[in-house]
């Protein structure tokens, strides 16, 4: 994403964590098996049920320590139970984070981040995770152990206050938290998670005025952790130890987002300083010490451990990371004749998987708030395709649209509303839950009616009060992060119309008839002026806007217009793609705009660029060749986020995944929730091509060749639906029915 928010690196001091061998285990979240090898980490065979909310009004208050507000603070609760309990669910949350330990035991980290824009102000709402700790608890005493950071990574995120909350239902027994709770402000005490751990000269929690309310369950499951291993360490001795100050490196063979983690022996009073992309440090008491990042980073693909004031040997037991991500699957495949494309297609499977964390991140090395709906827009259209586990982009839609309520519609990135909308539909079309479009569509309808209140006296939109984003690109010399209205226009008109036209398929769907009319109406209307406007037949393109139309006054994300005439790939790919140029004009601007190679356009855009291609009838003959510009790193097993530049760890730049699965497999749903199927293959000059697309129906296979001019396909279709197969050069579908079915047609020229 855009790197308008920056995240501090300042170090965390931390002490060194309890006493044991080897590394902490990841936790163990039941329902959840976690795989790790060369393939990545995957949840096998997890489905997810979405949680209820709290069946019962809260018991429990909210506590703090009886001091000053710290960083840290902990809690500790002793439970005596008569016997084991047959079920043990928890609701807890904190601000800003917590860890749980039942028993000694890591059970928990949370809460889901509860979502704000680059204005603080955010969601107004605050979330609790719902917990299944049945078999962390027995017969006898057991104790609870809560860790909250009130500032988390850096302190880039602004906290509301500094609390916890805190209730369990162990069978007939309930635990809260109230002032029956030990607290402390975090120090240098070891093992204080431990059961044996003496807490007596802890302080009581106090209880704290909720400031937290609304609070809303989190509709997402827990977040899989698995131990991923290091392929080697540079700079370890051979015996494994240090006698002076020294300093090693953990190398991975990708980038991991998770919590590196090393195992030290020895070295009493040593400072350790553990540097991901940001730095923990540590300071040893002389025992086997076991030290963790308290927080997510993104490893890139190596972290270093620096030994600073050794004056006696320090052993290196272990080191390594626990990997973490939503918990998916790898339902979705592909593989064809070319194996650059197959590379790409799983780099954009890793690189969109480390971004999928309690909310859409743009990186994990960043970890923006939620602010970057056109990130996750192209995130959760490969969840799609590749993991079909869509729980995480209905919660990041709801807290969206909670944000753009409160914000009036003037979100940070304004083009990024129309990318939620999109993202919308697209969850929509895949999952075919009606009741979130009926849910969001009062927010639809507020965004499309402020936006259209920007139209100008020329018909387009040309009075927002910025046309931030478009791309990371110069268009006559000017950056088009924020571009002024001359160059704006046209795009964000374009968006415009595909939302007023999304905006009336929700009316219509929500039995809203009059303003689905009025939606259409205005489209029109948008649509006559982009033409009389824009088009400039000499040169057989749209220009992207004229000059000194807007009447808004320039400011820091709206430069002043000048005297200039552009033509972007952009604007002119949207008109094509949204049917704003007439069909005729539709493959001779594609055909324009194409022959400017390379493309002025940055992978973040090409997802939208893929579609005007097939909408031209051109992909087969772009799309190879366009693919290629994705280059796989090979120590990171990903893509820069720009051509060469960026993080190696965004998910913004994936695309390619979804066009291969979607355009080369040619798998779409033709009716929401693939109750029937589109199969729409296109050779693009392969010579086959072979993969799965998971849909909430079950499984798609399709497999293709095409050789000598004869194609063969092979299609597994779920049961339930219906598919119908469009063969290369044919608009006659084949309706298939549930099974393995086998169909041969002819082969396109390549």
């Amino acid at each position: 994403m855009t790197k308008t928010l920056l995240l501090c690196a300042a170090a965390v001091s931390l002490t060194a964590g309890a006493r044991a061998e080897g590394l902490l285990a990841p936790i163990e979240n039941p329902g959840i098996t976690t795989r790790a090898d060369a393939e990545g980490v995957q949840a096998v065979g997890f489905r997810f049920e979405r949680p209820a909310a709290k069946p019962s009004p809260w018991q429990a208050s909210w506590i703090w320590v009886n001091d000053r507000v710290p960083e840290r603070a902990w809690f500790r609760k002793e439970v005596t139970l008569d016997a084991a309990p047959s079920k043990a669910t928890a609701w807890l949350t904190a601000d800003k984070k917590y860890r749980l330990w039942i028993n000694g035991r890591l059970a928990s980290r949370g809460p889901a981040d509860h979502g704000r824009d680059q204005n603080p102000r955010g969601t107004e709402r605050w979330f609790y995770d719902v917990r299944d700790l049945t078999g962390y608890f027995h017969k006898g005493r057991n104790v609870i152990a809560v860790e909250v950071f009130n500032r988390w990574q850096g302190g880039a995120l602004v906290t509301r206050g500094a609390g916890m909350l805190f209730e369990a239902q162990l069978d007939g027994t309930t635990v809260k938290s109230d002032t029956s709770w030990k607290a402390a402000p975090s120090g240098t005490t070891n093992g204080w998670q431990a059961p044996e751990f003496d807490d007596a000269s802890w302080k009581t929690a106090v209880e704290t005025k909720d400031i937290w309310s609304p609070l809303v369950v989190s509709e997402i499951p827990p977040l899989m952790e698995a131990t991923f291993p290091v392929m080697r360490i540079d700079g370890l001795p051979p015996n494994k130890t240090f006698t002076n100050d020294a300093t090693f490196r953990v190398v991975f063979d990708r980038v991991v987002s998770g919590f590196p983690q090393v195992t030290l022996k020895g070295g009493a009073g040593t400072s350790v300083q553990i540097r991901a992309s940001r730095k923990v440090e540590f300071t040893l008491d002389g025992g086997t010490n076991r030290l963790e990042f308290p927080f997510m980073d993104s490893i890139e693909p190596a972290y270093t451990v620096e030994l600073k004031g050794v004056r006696s040997p320090v052993e290196v037991v272990d080191a390594g990371a626990v990997f973490t991500s939503q918990p998916v699957e790898y339902r979705g495949e592909f593989s064809c004749s070319d194996e650059h494309l197959n590379k790409v297609w799983k780099a954009a499977r890793w690189a969109t998987q480390v971004c999928l964390q309690t909310h859409h991140l743009d990186s994990p090395l960043r970890q923006e708030p939620l602010m970057d709906a056109g990130d996750y827009c192209i995130q959760s259209a490969v969840n799609h395709y590749a993991f079909g586990q869509p729980a995480l982009t209905r919660q990041d839609i709801r807290k969206f649209a909670w944000i753009l309520k409160n914000e009036k519609y003037q979100n940070f990135h304004l083009s990024y509303a129309y990318a939620w909308l999109q993202m919308l539909m697209d969850y929509y079309d895949f999952t075919g839950d009606k009741a979130l479009v009926e849910e969001m569509a009062p927010y639809v309808h507020e965004l499309l009616d402020t936006f259209t209140g920007w139209r100008g006296k020329n018909g387009l939109i040309c009075e927002a009060p910025n046309y931030m984003f478009m791309d990371w690109v110069n268009i006559g010399g000017i950056p088009c992060h924020h571009p002024p209205a001359v160059i704006g226009q046209g795009y964000f008109t374009a968006f415009h119309c595909h939302g007023l036209s999304l905006g009336a398929r929700i009316a219509e769907l929500t039995g809203d008839t009059a303003r689905a009319e009025k939606y259409r109406s205005l489209l029109g209307s948008f649509t006559e002026a982009f033409n009389r406007e824009l088009w400039n037949p000499e040169k057989g393109l749209y220009r992207d806007g004229k000059p000194f139309e807007t009447t808004v006054p320039p400011s820091k994300y709206l430069p002043a217009d000048k005297q200039m005439e552009t033509f972007s790939p952009h604007v002119n790919l949207l008109a094509v793609l949204y049917d704003l140029a007439p069909k005729e004009r539709q493959a001779p601007i594609v055909e324009k705009v194409m022959a400017e190679q390379p493309l002025n356009a940055q992978p973040w855009f090409y997802h939208w660029v893929f579609p005007a291609l097939d909408h031209a009838g051109l992909f087969g003959r772009y799309a190879v060749n366009e693919f290629h510009r994705w280059q796989v790193l090979p120590d990171t097993q990903s893509f820069r986020e720009r051509w060469g530049a960026g993080t190696a760890s965004h998910g913004w730049c994936c695309t390619p995944l979804v066009q291969m699965s979607a355009r080369i497999l040619g798998v779409t749903p033709a009716t929401p929730g693939f109750k029937t199927i589109s199969i729409r293959p296109q050779t693009c000059g392969l010579a086959w091509a072979k993969g799965k697309v998971p849909t909430p129906q079950g499984d798609v296979a399709v497999s293709w060749t095409a050789n000598g001019g004869a194609f063969s396909l092979d299609a597994t279709i779920p049961p339930g639906t219906e598919a119908d197969v469009y063969l290369p050069g044919s608009e006659t579908p084949v309706r298939l029915q549930p099974g393995k079915q086998h169909l041969n047609g002819k082969a396109p020229n390549p």
